[in-house]
């Protein structure tokens, strides 16, 4: 059983992806970024809106006591009962430390002895790294779907940024972020091949875990399982 504060974070998470804004999905759970400023322009008038966390405005950046700015923030969305994130370079050493503070003073825990979590990157740090990202954001999640993923889809997506780094200026979380947040643990092989029916049977797994966790069967279609398995082996 995981802490109540690492519940609140991982729900927070789960509602930025379901979000919605007009009766339209819209995801807002950003997992990383090649710069600030879009988590809080300073002149909002001179940034398109999909490089925006918040277009609507509210969200801030504050400082984590002890860390060096440059390489480690806060984040607290702009809405009512915000959830506090801890973001930091990928390249950063010693990141279970520093969200153990953040925890502390930010999310009322006691501490990470005890609480059955492992602390990561929801991006994965050596993709991030090799894609130029400057910062990722932390998670407190469950040990066995951490590690799970790492051995996989995160291996595959290491590979990717290896061979061809992204471009992409902002990362928003995907289904595969979701089951690594939730505890899912399924993934039996690299989720790399070309024919998207040899990736369905994994994402369907996925799928049912989610179903099972609490997300809503809107955001857990047909159309969006087979679209997850399509995109499975270059998913970043």
């Amino acid at each position: 059983m995981l802490p109540v504060w690492a519940r609140r974070q991982i729900q927070a998470f789960i509602s930025q992806f379901i979000g919605r804004t007009n009766a339209a999905r819209t995801n807002r759970a950003w997992i990383g970024v090649g710069s600030r400023e879009g988590m809080e322009p300073v002149d909002r008038s001179r940034f398109d809106r999909g490089l925006m966390r918040e277009p609507e405005g509210g969200g801030r950046i504050e400082q984590l006591v002890g860390a060096d700015p440059l390489r480690a923030f806060v984040y607290v969305p702009g809405h009512k009962d915000p959830q506090p994130e801890l973001w930091l370079d990928p390249g950063l050493a010693g990141h279970r430390e520093l969200f153990e503070k953040f925890a502390r003073t930010r999310l009322g825990a006691l501490g990470l002895e005890g609480a059955n979590v492992q602390i990561d990157h929801v991006f994965p740090k050596k993709a991030g790294a090799l894609d130029g990202l400057a910062f990722v954001r932390m998670l407190a999640i469950p040990g066995p779907s951490n590690m799970d993923a790492g051995r996989t889809v995160e291996r595959a997506m290491a590979e990717l940024a290896r061979g061809a780094p992204s471009p992409k200026l902002v990362r928003l979380a995907r289904y595969v972020s979701l089951g690594k947040a939730t505890g899912f643990v399924g993934w039996e092989q690299l989720p790399d091949s070309d024919d998207p029916s040899e990736n369905l049977p994994a994402v369907r797994r996925l799928f049912a875990h989610l179903r099972a966790f609490g997300l809503p069967a809107e955001v857990l279609t047909e159309f969006d399982a087979r679209l997850t398995a399509r995109m499975i082996g270059k998913v970043r």
